[in-house]
């Protein structure tokens, strides 16, 4: 994901939301920062946080320290990732987008902007990063041709994994099961129902994995058994 076709120093907006994975849009935030002449590390007005869910006190938190002082002259950037958001925080937040300070810029990073209120989306300038599935086709094609035992194996990463990964194994999941979904099209043929109803489960994992806090393991455990083999 590369950011500077997007994001001018010249004219830098107060808020943006990015849209795209977590991993590749913090790294091409970073680099924009750097390409800026911000730099990223020891410096008291660069803010990052990640979260699972942007909480009420995460954003007034966020209001609270964009009222502070920072160096004379200097920016003060937020870079703010989230998987969810809950309405009560939009609200809080969406005080802050409207009484912005000066040489105070937000970057929102989120897999959708479509989990943002339309009220608070309207503060923010969109920007829609490119979504990297590279890890996942190959690994979505070797899934459907693998037995039941491979198949668990293959995804143990993402259905063991520790609490402080579970943000991430839950975006690994989610991008997988996206990659599911157009090798599973193409098979789709008349003398081939079992397809369908694959795709009908993979549909409903994708959705689920878009929500607050979905059953990683259950999920994907499900795909496993009902997935045609070979398809």
């Amino acid at each position: 994901m590369d950011l500077r076709p997007h994001i001018a120093l010249s004219s830098l907006s107060h808020a943006y939301v990015i849209e795209g994975a977590r991993a590749s849009g913090l790294s091409a935030l970073r680099d924009l920062m750097e390409s800026f002449g911000i730099a990223i590390k020891a410096n008291p007005d660069y803010h990052e946080y990640q979260y699972e869910t942007l909480l009420i006190e995460h954003a007034r938190e966020l209001r609270r320290e964009q009222g502070m002082r920072g160096a004379e002259g200097a920016k003060k950037i937020f870079v703010v990732a989230f998987n969810a958001i809950h309405h009560e925080s939009q609200n809080a937040l969406l005080k802050t987008l409207e009484e912005p300070t000066d040489n105070t810029h937000f970057f929102f990073l989120v897999r959708t902007s479509e989990i943002l209120l339309p009220t608070v989306r309207s503060r923010m300038q969109v920007v829609r990063g490119e979504e990297s599935k590279g890890d996942a086709l190959p690994l979505a094609a070797e899934f459907l041709k693998s037995s039941i035992s491979a198949r668990m194996k293959m995804i143990e990463p993402m259905t063991k994994a520790k609490t402080d990964d579970k943000p991430r194994a839950k975006e690994e999941a989610r991008l997988f099961v996206e990659a599911l979904e157009p090798l599973l099209y193409e098979k789709i043929t008349q003398e081939e129902p079992r397809i369908t109803r694959a795709l009908e489960d993979v549909l409903i994992a994708k959705r689920e994995l878009s929500g607050r806090s979905p059953s990683v393991k259950l999920l994907l455990e499900h795909l496993v058994l009902t997935v045609p083999r070979g398809s």
